[in-house]
């Protein structure tokens, strides 16, 4: 048996779901009556579904709506805002439509009961639109910190790290009060370069440093840095990384 309107509510709150998601993700000045009256504009293609209509004519009607929907919710700015929207709205629908599908398909397929699935169903969208929005986040956030640098060192090959910015590494040494990025010293050739010892403290330590100054650094959308000291650590410890980049090298 279907419920036709528990299926329009159910829509209508997954859309809202999504566009949310979606204006959190990318940073969209809007209201919520705006994604509300967005979201009841997208449950209009439901009734297609209930028709004979060619199923590529239904997607297209689904995609002009989705346009609409994109335009009521964000505005119209240009053709490449509104692009943006439309892709992200879709990553955020399938990512939570196909989370509730699982959950569907895995978890309730012995409730052979509509209304219970209903409401638990539009208990976890929110629930997931939540989580997804904080995991994009955080990569997105965690991953921009992520740079490619070339090191150049007195007649040696260059060598190329994948890097990360530590707002947290601000050492410098006492002496000319160079900033110092941090380097796991197996992976670098430091013999016969002239290592300065250099005194530092942390919140948890204190101790030596071993460093050494190369010619110059490259880092990649950043650009060349000369005066820096290399510090050798054991193990950089970050996942992808290394070397840890000191904040000062990019400001």
């Amino acid at each position: 048996m279907l419920y036709v309107d528990l299926l329009v509510i159910e829509d209508l709150i997954l859309n809202y779901c999504i566009l949310i998601g979606t204006s959190l993700l990318l940073n969209r000045r809007t209201s919520l009556p705006k994604l509300f009256f967005s979201s009841v504009t997208g449950t209009i293609p439901l009734i297609f579904l209930f028709t004979t209509i060619d199923k590529f004519l239904i997607f297209i009607i689904s995609l002009f709506f989705s346009i609409i929907m994109s335009i009521i919710a964000f505005k119209y700015e240009d053709i490449i805002y509104t692009i943006k929207n439309i892709m992200y709205i879709y990553f955020t629908s399938i990512f939570i439509g196909g989370f509730v599908y699982l959950i569907n398909i895995y978890f309730l397929p012995k409730i052979d009961n509509y209304l219970l699935n209903f409401f638990t169903l539009i208990i976890i969208a929110p629930i997931i639109t939540y989580i997804y929005v904080k995991s994009i986040k955080k990569i997105k956030t965690n991953y921009s910190n992520y740079y490619i640098i070339d090191i150049y060192l007195k007649g040696k090959p260059k060598i190329t790290m994948n890097s990360y910015l530590d707002t947290g590494n601000i050492l410098k040494d006492p002496y000319k009060r160079r900033p110092i990025i941090l380097i796991d010293k197996h992976k670098i050739n430091y013999q016969n370069e002239k290592i300065i010892f250099v005194p530092y403290n942390t919140i948890d330590s204190h101790g030596i440093l071993e460093c050494f100054s190369p010619e110059k650094i490259y880092i990649n959308k950043v650009g060349e840095r000369k005066n820096i000291l290399i510090g050798l650590i054991d193990e950089v410890g970050i996942e992808g990384a290394e070397c840890i980049l000191n904040r000062n090298i990019i400001e």
